[in-house]
């Protein structure tokens, strides 16, 4: 287990910088495809701590965690395996050594959509030893519930409901750290609607933004039947969009009082690196018009942002970024 005193040794503030008011990851990017994969490396990525110099060196104060802890257990109880928390606790000290926040977060918990009913009630085990685990962490830490509660079974009331008791559990040992929430639908903007964030002293909304799908999306490897958008990408109409569907969270945040991060976005490989840099810059200048943290999907998987081969940003994905 990571040490209270251990961990705030090597965590100090992000990158040196004060925090501006709202999320407290500003500019965040998503380790996807690595601890989130079955085994990590089993999707061609394995985290390693030059990529995090790589991070905090390029001008981000964070990154989010994706970790499928759902399938590294065992009884029935769920107890993660040792060996989980251990590469956790790897990753999480070498991040927060280079200045870096971490967003971690139970991810892939596929089963909650594919058999809720019998695997709703794992997601309160599961953070009872997470959170208890991470007790003495540095507020530099972070805590996700789940990731994307989607079907039809999760509808706001349910998820709100299981959030709770989520919240319940973490409290007893982490009565302060922030805890970040998502509604239904994918954790999407639409999911707003008709949902109510659970009562917490220190709860923050994250929200997914991949619109439109046949843009971000086409020629996915990973679908059955992958979409195709059938036209560049970037008319004044489709930046508008962007703006509005960005501006509509912002409200919906505002309204409910609640610090707003945009814990995902981005765009597959696959689609021309040019439209790829067009629309991220269109999406985060459209946070920055707000004043909303933002997270890119993802380092160096599908939706890269980094060339591993080369070590180094893909530029001008840098550039939409941070330009």
């Amino acid at each position: 287990m990571i040490g209270g005193a251990a961990l705030a040794a090597c965590a100090p503030e992000a990158n040196g910088q004060a925090q501006a008011p709202g999320f407290p990851i500003r500019r965040g990017v998503n380790l996807g495809g690595a601890l989130e994969a079955p085994n990590e490396g089993e999707w061609g990525y394995r985290i390693e701590a030059d990529h995090l110099s790589a991070i905090a060196d390029g001008g981000f104060d964070g990154v989010r965690l994706p970790v499928r802890w759902s399938g590294h257990t065992q009884g029935a109880l769920s107890r993660i395996y040792p060996a989980l928390f251990a590469r956790g606790d790897e990753v999480i000290g070498q991040a927060m050594a280079r200045g870096l926040q971490v967003q971690l977060d139970i991810h892939h918990f596929w089963q909650l959509m594919d058999d809720p009913r019998a695997h709703a009630g794992r997601v309160a085990e599961l953070w009872d030893q997470i959170a208890e685990h991470y007790r003495a962490a540095p507020p530099g830490l972070i805590f996700e519930l789940v990731n994307e509660l989607n079907d039809r079974y999760w509808t706001a009331e349910r998820t709100t409901a299981l959030y709770r008791e989520a919240i319940a559990v973490i409290r007893r040992t982490n009565p302060e750290r922030l805890i970040v929430a998502g509604p239904p639908d994918w954790n999407s903007i639409n999911g707003l609607r008709g949902w109510t964030l659970p009562q917490d002293d220190n709860l923050a909304l994250t929200v997914h933004y991949y619109s439109p799908h046949e843009f971000t999306h086409q020629d996915a490897e990973w679908e059955d039947d992958p979409p195709n958008f059938g036209r560049e990408w970037g008319t004044a109409a489709d930046i508008a969009q962007v703006r509005a569907h960005i501006a509509q969270a912002a409200d919906w945040a505002r309204a409910h009082d609640v610090r707003l991060q945009l814990g995902e976005f981005g765009v597959n490989r696959a689609v021309p690196l040019a439209q790829r840099a067009l629309w991220t810059r269109t999406v985060r200048e459209a946070c920055d018009a707000h004043a909303i943290g933002w997270c890119v999907w993802d380092f160096a998987g599908t939706f890269e942002i980094y060339d591993v081969e080369r070590g180094r940003f893909i530029p001008k994905m840098r550039g939409a970024l941070l330009g």
